[in-house]
């Protein structure tokens, strides 16, 4: 098994799922400064400079001094060189305490303050031991509240004082052991409730129990929030609003003191739930927005007015990445705990830092919160030297963090209809892109807000060779967050490639910004999971359209339909189509493709709205070959709810939508007629045929059907056996027994044989053929060439070779068409047929949207009885039957007469 296998199969296969369908399916075996080396596909050592991959994702911030900085390499090989011990817990750890001093003395020197230090692995780490001490430290402030009132309210029964009334203040006339009682009592009900964290709207603060619950995570599924503490969100960042946020959790609590001549006196303090207030003074995973002074200075009156510690998450964007080494200090404002990682370890150690000023600090608290890896000497020693880092390199940080905003806001400016805005300091930057808006519907699918940054980001991968990534809650916006050690030439690197792109989204050339998905992908694929989701609003009926609307399901039949559902990606070849349709397998939802009226000839309209699934018929043969029929299943009902959130009343299903369901059985809905239109396909053949076979002699009424055991297929049987002189049930090798059970029900006709060898057509004057295949079957060899023959493909894609259309003696008509009344031409894109043709599981769709009450002909296996009702439905709108062969088109109303009238009765 591969890296990429095992990756996959044993460690995130989510990730390989998208990144293969992404094309951001790279592995890197080196990194030196701002580069990574590629490892090539074939194997080689990817050390020529072409890929060489400028990375601008900076380990989500952690690699401010870049890849391996040879200063801090120096620090982890003499550790090594020492045989400094990694596991030394219970000790006195010299690593960790000068880290520990130098980090107090750092943030100190622009606070003013003096901090104990906790140190952890990961930010969420640190997250998570400041909600932690902050819960401590509200407890124990709450816990001494109590001690202070329970002695006053010992002091005033001591001293017989219980009942005097307080002379002024709040509580003023009433007794004084009432009013500590009711404090006290107010005291321990607080004491009961959790505590209560603020964080500000878009905030990021890790993934862990409680820093996910700070964390407002747009865009992971609710389903995978785990709940964790009390929570308030603060939406609006007006200062005003931030400072009484949280009032209406402050709970008056009343005490008592004597003055001199020893008369009680009432006085109030709030006391609040609220334990912490977090705020990241650059938000980096929302799209790098700064956080307003005004607000900064908001949340510290908010944190003073309950009592609570103000928390600055300077995982990201401190250390000096924006400049200063905390982000904060622009603000001038002040918090009580900071916390650091990422750039703390300097690319090569995991680290963070709790930072607790002294006042607040909870001693008993570094002897209870421990952790196995925290405090060892070698990412100590690391993060020791990564501050003399940081602290070195703040000037150019300045400098070229300067330089890359003014040159990306250049490229901004060329393009605003591109780009929306650069954003941050220093080299913690954004770069947000405006959502483009493509004509076709498949293009808008592909180009939503969850993946525009990735298509960029792998555009600029595999023709720039700049690795980004875009923010995780805002993925719209690509963040730029490269090392100290950027170059200038590099810098101009960047803005190119960012021009590139701005101007290819501007352009709407999006064949080209996209290329890369069509590059083969390697390895295997696997669906994603099903995620089980309450149903969409369905939309009040009647009248929630002024005409009955009817939905209509199709998949890709080929890759190259794809120019017809997105004529932007006209430029690729079959080969591309079908490359970057397999990379995009199972990524796509279902979408509304377009949306036409159609008139009946006798009664009303009907409105057809086209909802594309997002597999192709190859696709949908291989899933089904290997067992991952649920997830075609899943994908076509979503397209369902889909269709019936539009407010559809009917919904049919073309092509492989049907088979993957069992012949619609699988969509089960009870307000709603479903179709899988194969009756109308079924009719269109059998007119034909019997037409031709009434015509034929004796010895040109052998027809060998193909497909027999399909759901067509067995309907087509059990409707021309009255009609044949013989009948050949072909299949592939292995189906002898399933069409042994066809050919028993055949009680019209003598003559059935069975054959699994598709050279049996050759004595066959007429063919029919109804498989679910991909690609073609019935090949030129395979028919007579010592007669004429018809052939009759009711398939798409098509069953018979294109070549066995030039054979002169075989007469290939695509069935299952049908021509609309009057001159209406909708355009279904991905549907190639000549202008008012459609296909008949789409006729029969539209055909149901007339008439109301008339029930679906095409539910679950097909029925004799069905596709007469099918034609006879057809009749009553002037829907009839095209028959198209090679280039020409003849149309002709269906036949119903006395002779088919009494031969379809004993059909039926």
């Amino acid at each position: 098994m591969n890296a990429d296998s095992a990756f996959a199969r044993h460690a995130r296969p989510e990730f390989a799922r998208l990144f293969r369908a992404l094309h951001l399916d790279v592995t890197y075996r080196g990194g030196r400064g701002d580069h990574l080396t590629r490892e090539l596909p074939d194997g080689g050592d990817g050390t020529e400079a072409g890929e060489q991959i400028l990375d601008l994702v900076g380990g989500a911030g952690s690699s401010l001094f870049g890849h391996n900085h040879p200063a801090l390499v120096e620090v982890a090989r003499r550790c090594f060189d020492e045989q400094l011990p990694f596991n030394a817990q219970g000790s006195i750890r010299p690593g960790a305490a000068e880290l520990a001093r130098r980090l107090s003395e750092t943030v100190g020197a622009t606070t003013g303050g003096s901090y104990v230090v906790t140190l952890g692995c990961t930010g969420a780490d640190a997250v998570e031991a400041a909600v932690k001490h902050a819960t401590v430290e509200h407890r124990r402030r709450l816990g001494a509240l109590q001690e202070e009132f329970e002695r006053s309210l010992r002091r005033v029964r001591r001293d017989d004082v219980a009942d005097v009334p307080c002379a002024s203040g709040p509580a003023a006339g009433r007794p004084c052991a009432e009013v500590l009682v009711e404090a006290l009592d107010r005291i321990a009900g607080l004491r009961l409730r959790d505590p209560v964290f603020v964080s500000l709207r878009d905030a990021f603060h890790g993934k862990t129990t409680a820093a996910g619950t700070l964390t407002h995570g747009g865009n992971v599924p609710e389903d995978l929030h785990v709940p964790g503490p009390q929570h308030r969100r603060l939406h609006d960042w007006t200062p005003d609003e931030v400072v009484t946020a949280c009032d209406a959790e402050r709970v008056p609590v009343h005490s008592v003191t004597f003055d001199a001549a020893g008369v009680p006196h009432s006085a109030v303090r709030h006391l609040s739930p609220v334990a912490a207030c977090f705020a990241e003074p650059v938000q980096g995973e929302s799209g790098v927005h700064e956080v307003p002074a005004e607000t900064l200075a908001a949340l510290r009156d908010l944190a003073d007015r309950h009592g609570a510690a103000l928390v600055f998450d300077e995982i990201q964007c401190g250390m000096g990445r924006t400049g200063t080494f905390l982000a904060s200090e622009p603000s001038g404002v002040v918090a009580d705990y900071y916390l650091f990682s990422k750039s703390l370890g300097g690319g090569l150690a995991k680290v963070s830092a709790l930072l607790v000023a002294d006042d607040r600090y909870v001693p008993e608290f570094g002897r209870h919160h421990t952790s196995t890896f925290a405090d060892d000497d070698f990412s100590s020693r690391i993060a020791t030297a990564a501050l003399d880092l940081s602290l070195a390199c703040r000037d150019r940080i300045v400098e070229v963090g300067t330089l890359l905003r003014d040159r990306l806001a250049q490229v901004a400016a060329r393009w605003p209809d591109a780009i929306a805005e650069v954003r941050g300091r220093g080299l913690l930057l954004g770069v947000e892109f405006s959502l483009p808006r493509p004509e076709s519907g498949l293009l808008r699918e592909v180009f939503d807000s969850e993946s525009l940054g990735y298509l960029i980001a792998g555009r600029m991968l595999h023709t720039h060779r700049i690795r980004v990534i875009p923010t995780l809650s805002a993925p719209t916006t690509v963040r730029v967050q490269p090392s100290a050690l950027l170059e200038p030439a590099d810098v101009d690197r960047v803005a190119a490639a960012f021009d590139d792109v701005a101007g290819l989204l501007s352009r709407g050339d999006y064949a080209t910004l996209i290329g890369h998905l069509t590059v083969p992908a390697g390895g295997g694929w696997q669906p994603r999971q099903h995620v089980p989701l309450p149903r969409r609003d369905r939309p009040a009926r009647p009248g929630a359209v002024d005409v009955p609307r009817v939905a209509f399901l199709a998949n890709l039949d080929v890759p190259s339909t794809l120019w017809s559902m997105a004529p932007e990606l006209a430029d690729w070849s079959d080969e591309q189509c079908a490359a970057a349709l397999d990379r995009m397998q199972g990524e796509l939802d279902p979408f509304e493709v377009v949306r036409h009226r159609v008139t009946s000839e006798t009664r009303g309209t009907v409105e057809v709205v086209m909802v594309a699934v997002p597999f192709t018929a190859a696709q949908a043969n291989a899933a089904l070959r290997a067992g991952q029929g649920p997830w075609l299943r899943r994908t076509v009902l979503d397209a369902v709810e889909l269709a019936v959130s539009l407010g559809a009343e009917v919904v049919g299903l073309g092509g492989h939508t049907s088979i993957v369901t069992g012949a619609a059985r699988d969509v089960v809905e009870n307000d709603i007629r479903v179709t899988s239109g194969n009756s109308l396909t079924a009719a269109c053949a059998y007119d034909l045929l019997r037409l031709r076979l009434a015509e034929s002699g004796v010895g040109e009424r052998r027809v060998g059907l193909v497909g027999g055991i399909g759901n067509i297929g067995a309907v087509m049987a059990e409707l021309i056996a009255p009609h044949c002189a013989s009948l050949v049930l072909v299949g592939r090798p292995g189906s002898a027994r399933r069409l042994a059970t066809v050919a028993d029900g055949l009680t019209e006709v003598t003559d059935v044989s069975i054959a699994d060898d598709l050279d049996a057509l050759r004595d066959c004057p007429v063919v029919v053929s109804a498989t679910n295949s991909s690609d073609p079957v019935i090949s030129p060899h395979h028919l007579a060439d010592d007669r004429k023959v018809l052939v009759c493909d009711l398939a798409v894609p098509g069953d018979v070779h294109p070549a066995a259309a030039g054979l002169p003696n075989v007469t290939l008509v695509s069935g299952g068409r049908i021509q609309l009344p009057g001159v209406q031409t909708p355009h279904f894109p991905g549907i190639t047929l000549p202008p008012g043709i459609l296909y008949s599981c789409l006729a029969e769709t539209i055909l149901l949207g007339f008439e109301p009450t008339t029930p679906s002909p095409s539910y679950g296996g097909l029925t004799s009885a069905g596709v007469l009702a099918a034609r006879d439905l057809a009749v009553r709108h002037g829907f009839h039957p095209a028959r198209i062969v090679s280039d020409d088109i003849s149309v002709r109303p269906w036949t119903v007469d006395q002779l088919s009238s009494a031969l379809e009765e004993n059909i039926g």
